[in-house]
């Protein structure tokens, strides 16, 4: 592909021997953690001098090291996210992915040549997206695994940013970036680090009277996604101008890594080469499955896959297909026929016709009564198992011993990873040896020995057994291209100093290109303090002389806006995607909803969609378009793309919780963009939200009530499970349900673009906090009522106009406070819980496990 540029094969590393393997088996690019502020907390990671350690390895070697500091900061971390910044621009990091708006901005003012990349958890998935960020500076943008090839080329066409596709590794169920199932349900979030994989376990989907819709299910595991492997569409990534070609696995063994990244480089390296005649090998793709596979899938590459998308049957490495068993004797004595190859050190897997997965090791084979190591697909083979099986259990190969050992070869033993280098050498009599080296980089460097030329006697110095010498690079990560000699024809030096001045050279030249990424940072403690100076005078100017909160409510229909109203809302949010079961936006009921806002005194927002593809814009757009139409006083926007849209469009604009503000300085980066008002994250506890600057001015909103979405997905559970194909539009007959093994009831609602949100099983309620909630300087409080219906919307508006009218004539009590929890949990179908306000979320700091927060 004369034309396009080749992408960057990017490669995870979970820790330094990952690394090793990635680098050695042909990565471009790697990416990797610290011990704080990633996404990947339980993965091994490095610390502060194994990251000087990896730079210089790779840096040596010719390839980039991505940081991953892609987590929400909380206010009181920024002191040591700043120490840490400054550490890795100092080191040379090449660029570090970030989530959080607020660390992007710090790293903006502090560090403004330190390149951006958008985390996915940025959930960046449509082009006004991308253009938001290319207008930041940011330098590439990680897509969104749901985004599907159409939709990645028009993103492409509009933007001149780099972009950023997955191609291997695990999915995530829920757009990275808006999951809060684990963070809600166990205080362990996705977005600081610490996801539990709740999308692991098992549940059952039920309908509204508890009956079980998924007994027909091959399995349980409702959420669990196969694995993405895009190693057959290379050709098309490579013809729509994608830069870097991601592959998923920082919680993944060093083997997996150098196993996959062997097997991509190869393969992409042919598809750039000659993408007409491209093919994978069986033997590729056999070994990307036996290495770890929870099944395959391109994911949404095509389109939706629907249930093609989930491995039921298992949420971790499922192996290789082996064989059944044919007979039993003696108890444990199995024998089979394997299809595959099969030796000592093997890892088997018999799942069972009562469903059980059982493994082990194999240590002996015997054939025919003599043992063997290994044999062949096809003989009939006896071994003693630990456990009890019967007669056609199925039989899955697990872990390839052969494969591992291969893998293990690739990183454990002298640097494959050679890079050309050019050498000359001068040898002249009675000046010591001089050696200098070029690479094709265009580093330099020149050193001398201590010895000094003599006249020889019998055998002067050739060319010949110079090179011999200068060949001698075995365990480095160079090799000889060309060599230059200028050298006296008497001249003798001992084969000691060749060497050692060599050895010198390769030291020097090694220094050279780890140091070419060195920085310097002037003044970094008075570039932090005048920030934080800055931000506080912002806060100050924003700041309103005792602000008192006005009651926001979100609705799903007409009805639930009347009752909204009716109850004493003087906020309302309404509009943008229809949800099934209840009735569809359109432009009467929008135009009803803005009168009626208006004959009460109630400031009217439209809803733009939270999530919303390249194939959605128009839709977008036209929720735009009405919203100007109708003189609303302003739009509720939940991503970067429609922030962008927007802003640009004059209507006044606030920002939902999906836009996690978590942080005084991402409040301040919407404020300074032209937001009129900010949803705080749902993940704040009381503390840090006593922490932000920015509480008291007026232009904060805060969730006080409602039942929060805990994730929101392309797939449909639904239609996946009960299988009509086409889809029969099954949501709007049903009420459905995920059911988990505690019991707890997760609501599923679907919008008229097929996706499904997935909301959490207790509604947030924080009524008993009420008086210190209406003192902080909050300018909205939420009640966030969009699954409710109507008569409830009603019911809670007004226990919290009850309440806010209380606490304005100075009745508010305590004991008032507990009389309208339990008023509310007498309206709540699903229970209350006080969420995060109480405990919050496991910290960039924290281990351990954290109780549910459900509770």
């Amino acid at each position: 592909m004369a034309n396009k540029k080749k992408p960057e094969l990017l490669a995870p590393a979970g820790g330094p021997l990952a690394l090793r393997a990635a680098v050695e088996n042909g990565a471009d690019a790697v990416y990797l953690g610290g011990k704080l502020f990633g996404a990947r907390a339980y993965a091994e990671n490095f610390t502060k001098e194994e990251i000087v350690e990896a730079l210089d390895y790779a840096h040596i070697r010719g390839v980039k090291v991505y940081v991953t500091v892609n987590t929400l900061v909380d206010n009181r971390e920024f002191g040591e996210l700043a120490d840490y910044l400054f550490f890795l621009y100092e080191e040379g990091v090449d660029a570090i992915l970030v989530q959080d708006l607020g660390v992007a901005k710090f790293v903006r003012r502090l560090l403004p040549d330190l390149p951006l990349h958008a985390s996915t958890q940025m959930t960046v998935h449509n082009a006004a997206g991308v253009t938001f960020l290319e207008e930041l500076g940011f330098k590439r943008v990680v897509l969104a695994r749901e985004t599907s090839f159409q939709d990645i080329k028009e993103i492409k066409h509009r933007t001149q940013l780099e972009l950023e596709v997955f191609v291997h590794g695990a999915l995530c169920f829920c757009y990275s970036g808006q999951c809060l199932f684990s963070s809600l349900v166990g205080g362990r979030s996705g977005n600081r680090g610490r996801c539990a994989q709740p999308c692991r376990l098992p549940y059952q989907l039920v309908d509204g009277k508890g009956r079980n819709l998924s007994a027909g299910c091959p399995g349980a595991h409702l959420l669990s996604p196969k694995d993405l492997m895009l190693i057959e569409e290379l050709p098309l990534l490579i013809e729509a101008g994608i830069s870097a070609l991601k592959i998923e696995g920082r919680m993944k063994r060093p083997e997996y890594v150098a196993t996959v990244v062997r097997i991509y480089r190869e393969a992409l390296d042919r598809a750039y080469e000659d993408p007409e005649n491209y093919r994978v090998t069986d033997e590729e793709l056999r070994e990307l499955a036996q290495i770890f596979n929870r099944g395959f899938t391109t994911g949404y590459f095509f389109g939706n896959p629907g249930r093609d998308l989930i491995g039921y049957t298992r949420p971790n490495n499922r192996g290789l297909y082996l064989g059944r068993v044919l007979k039993v004797r003696q108890g444990r004595k199995v024998v089979f026929r394997p299809k595959l190859p099969l030796q000592s050190g093997d890892g088997i897997e018999f799942w069972t016709r009562g469903g059980d997965r059982k493994g082990f090791t194999v240590h002996a084979v015997s054939v025919q009564g003599g043992l063997q190591d290994a044999v062949e697909p096809g003989v009939e083979v006896e071994i003693v198992v630990p456990f009890e099986v019967q007669p056609d259990d199925r039989i899955f190969k697990t872990h390839d011993e052969e494969l591992i050992q291969k893998a293990r070869r690739s990183f454990s033993g002298p640097s494959r990873k050679k890079l050309p280098i050019v050498v000359k050498v001068s040898a002249i009599v009675g000046q010591p040896l001089k050696m200098e080296a070029w690479d094709f980089e265009g580093n330099h460097v020149e050193v001398r020995g201590e010895l000094l030329g003599e006249c020889a006697l019998k055998h002067p110095l050739t060319p010949e057994v110079l090179r011999r010498q200068i060949e001698r690079l075995g365990n480095t990560p160079f090799a000889l291209r060309e060599l230059e000699v200028d050298l006296d024809e008497k001249v003798i030096f001992p084969l000691s100093e060749i060497n050692r001045v060599r050895r010198s050279l390769v030291t020097a030249l090694e220094e050279a290109r780890a140091t070419r990424f060195k920085r310097c940072i002037s003044k970094p403690r008075e570039k932090e303090a005048a920030f934080w100076k800055k931000l506080r005078e912002q806060a100050r100017r924003e700041g309103k002389d005792s602000p008192w909160p006005l009651l926001a409510v979100a609705v799903g229909d007409l009805e639930s806006a009347r009752a909204a109203i009716a109850g004493g809302a003087e906020i309302l949010y309404f509009g943008g995607v229809s949800y099934t079961r209840k009735k569809a936006w359109d432009s009467d009921s929008l135009e009803e909803v803005v009168e009626l806002c208006r004959s009460k005194g109630a400031t009217a927002y439209l809803v733009l969609p939270r999530i919303w593809q390249e194939r959605d814009r128009l839709f977008t757009e036209e929720v735009l378009k009405k919203a100007s139409e109708l003189e609303v006083d302003g739009v509720l926007v939940g991503d970067l793309g429609g922030l962008r849209l927007a802003l640009d469009s004059g209507l006044e604009v606030v920002t939902d919780f999906s836009i996690p503000a978590f942080n005084d300085p991402a409040v301040s980066f919407l404020f300074e963009q032209g937001v009129a008002r900010v949803t705080l994250s749902p993940e704040l506890n009381r503390e840090q939200l006593k922490n932000l600057s920015f509480r008291e001015t007026g232009k904060l909103e805060l969730l006080v009530h409602g039942v929060i979405p805990v994730m929101i997905s392309e797939h449909c559970v639904l239609g996946a499970v009960i299988g009509e194909n086409p889809c029969r539009k099954i949501c709007e007959k049903l009420t459905a349900y995920l059911k988990d093994r505690k019991g707890y009831l997760f609501p599923l609602v679907f919008d008229q673009h097929c996706r499904m949100t997935i909301y959490n099983a207790r509604e947030l309620c924080l009524i008993e906090y009420f008086k210190e909630i209406v003192e902080g300087g909050y300018g909205a409080l939420r009640l966030e009522l969009r699954w409710h219906q109507p008569r409830q919307v009603e019911q809670i508006t007004r226990v919290y106009r009850r309440a806010l009218e209380a606490m304005g004539s100075g009745l508010w009590s305590q004991f008032m406070g507990e009389q309208l929890w339990t008023a509310l949990s007498q309206v709540s179908p699903l229970g209350l819980t006080r969420g995060h306000y109480l405990r919050g979320v496991l910290g960039n700091d924290e281990g351990g496990e954290r109780e549910e927060a459900n509770g």
